[in-house]
């Protein structure tokens, strides 16, 4: 009863929430920004996500969901031939099993990407409610596609790979530290509120200490009690991106040009959306010059999802985005570099 409660609440404020942003993001224009020369550019900032204007860094979303089922070890391994680049970015989703494992998943019910309808015979079953072990039996490529195949849709039991199992945050780190120490920055999401949202934070931090990640994480979160429990509990330690109502404040400032000098702000990172709803709705006015300008002028780092237009990546990088998150990293480092 608790979960479906939960979940009719969950989906409920997340697309009332989502929709309102949207709809004050669009207040003026629905039409595309036109690139701009930025008047503020960022030199030698010495942040790792604020590059030299021009380089714009381009991150795997959700570890890579265009090369191998999403936030998979598959997905994230796809990630190593970038070790050497700008594309040494990789997000991902984080939530928490029943016995308190930090696992990476999106969505609110495993059915989406995994056979969970069929190996716990109900639907609409959650991370959080069943424990590592129980997940780890688990196909998470069940419902990815290639082209026009499913390539791992049918395995079960001992034929699942490893890699294409649940995979657990430390095991992320294990692997990509191991293959290239120090090469690669994360960008982590935390998908639950309280009562979950504290254990996942402490333990973010923990791995990160454990991994000397201080500097290359980026920790976000829809939800508005996530950012506030870092805030007070690892201000300075962890760099975190702004929730949505901050970017809806953030947004009101750009416009009526207010000083923020001597304003304290808490977050490093503005991560939006471009395109809503798969190109059907355009937040035109996140994408400015202008935008981009004011954040940059107060040292935060705009980041954008999900780029996976080239045309979108060229003009977005031309006025001065600092990070586009994308499902096929080749494709958006072709346009905007031309390798």
């Amino acid at each position: 009863m608790f979960q479906a409660i939960y979940g009719a609440v969950y989906m409920l404020l997340r697309k009332s929430v989502l929709f309102v942003v949207a709809g004050i993001m669009c207040l003026s224009s629905f039409s595309t920004p036109v690139p701009e020369e930025p008047r503020v550019k960022n030199t030698d900032t010495g942040n790792y996500f604020l590059p030299d204007y021009g380089n714009t860094l381009i991150s795997s979303h959700r570890s890579g969901k265009g090369a191998a089922p999403e936030n998979t070890l598959m997905a994230i391994q796809s990630n190593l031939i970038y070790a050497e680049t700008d594309s040494a970015i990789i997000e991902m989703d984080v939530q928490l099993t029943k016995d308190g494992e930090i696992v990476l998943y999106h969505s609110l019910f495993l059915d989406e990407m995994s056979d969970s309808a069929e190996y716990f015979a109900k639907k609409n079953t959650t991370v959080f409610s069943k424990t590592y072990d129980e997940l780890r039996g688990l196909n998470m490529g069940e419902n990815f596609k290639s082209g026009d195949s499913y390539p791992y849709r049918g395995l079960r039991g001992d034929a699942i790979p490893d890699e294409i199992r649940i995979t657990a945050l430390k095991d992320v780190f294990t692997c990509i530290e191991t293959q290239a120490p120090g090469k690669f920055r994360y960008i982590i999401e935390v998908k639950y509120p309280h009562p979950w949202a504290p254990e996942i934070v402490d333990g973010i931090y923990a791995l990160m200490q454990e991994y000397s990640l201080t500097d290359r994480v980026i920790v976000a979160s829809f939800w508005p009690d996530v950012a506030t429990y870092i805030d007070n509990n690892y201000e300075g330690k962890i760099n975190r991106a702004a929730n949505p109502f901050e970017i809806v404040d953030f947004y009101g400032c750009y416009t009526r040009n207010d000083d923020l000098s001597n304003e304290k702000i808490k977050f490093t990172a503005l991560q939006m959306p471009y395109y809503w709803d798969d190109g059907k709705l355009l937040v035109a006015n996140l994408g400015k010059t202008g935008f981009m300008d004011y954040a940059h002028k107060y040292g935060i780092s705009v980041q954008y999802w999900t780029v996976n237009k080239a045309e979108d990546a060229q003009m977005l990088s031309q006025s001065g985005a600092d990070l586009l998150m994308t499902d096929y990293p080749d494709r958006i480092r072709d346009a905007l570099y031309g390798e």
